[in-house]
């Protein structure tokens, strides 16, 4: 297995020097045992692992104002607030490791079977976006994220530009309600809170385009 996770590592660092998104067929015994061994988010979904490579100065921006958000309203409170090296595991599927960008618990974690990193009960998640992976995060992953019956609300951020998503959990049955906020103003609610853009996007630059 070492020799094979070795093989896998090698080729994700080669690929990534020419591409912004790479996908390498692993099993989920290579996808463990490369994990721990590579210091970005390394992500698995249908028999495949899946990485962008280091993250942007701008997407860590974003993380550290919305952690600072959520380490305030969650300080007093029966809730755990963690970075992308706490993942999440769909049991319900075939091979689904995830790690959001930011992730609360409600509670006390659940966790995968002889883990104590990979959760199985997620409350809120955050995904900050890449022009690499979005369309990945927003379609497959976000099926996913909607199976957790724990799961309360799921909001993606762009790092690119002035968007934010979320999909909160109504009381009817498979039915999320869908917001899009597009300004400065303009704020989210979580768990009965108000989160500006200023304060998500607060000294983040856009790119020129």
């Amino acid at each position: 297995m070492m020799v094979v996770a070795e093989s896998i590592i090698k080729s994700i660092t080669e690929q990534l020097k020419t591409q912004h998104l790479v996908q390498i067929p692993a099993s989920e015994a290579e996808y463990m045992a490369v994990i721990a061994e590579l210091p970005f988010k390394i992500e698995y979904h249908q028999s495949e692992i899946i990485t962008m490579g280091l993250a942007s100065i701008w997407h860590e921006i974003i993380i550290m104002n919305l952690g600072a958000f959520l380490h305030s309203l969650f300080k007093n409170d029966d809730y755990l607030v963690m970075g992308s090296n706490s993942g999440v595991y769909a049991p319900k599927f075939e091979g689904g490791f995830y790690m959001p960008d930011v992730l609360v618990v409600k509670g006390t974690p659940q966790f995968k079977e002889k883990s104590n990193a990979l959760i199985t009960n997620p409350y809120l998640v955050f995904e900050v976006l890449s022009p690499a992976t979005s369309s990945f995060d927003t379609s497959d992953k976000l099926e996913e994220y909607k199976d957790f019956e724990s799961v309360k609300q799921i909001v993606y951020i762009f790092q690119d530009r002035l968007k934010v998503t979320t999909f909160i959990r109504t009381d009817s049955p498979n039915t999320w309600l869908n917001q899009d906020f597009k300004g400065l103003n303009d704020s989210l609610q979580i768990e009965g809170v108000s989160l500006s853009l200023s304060d998500i996007y607060r000294k983040v630059q856009f790119p020129v385009k």
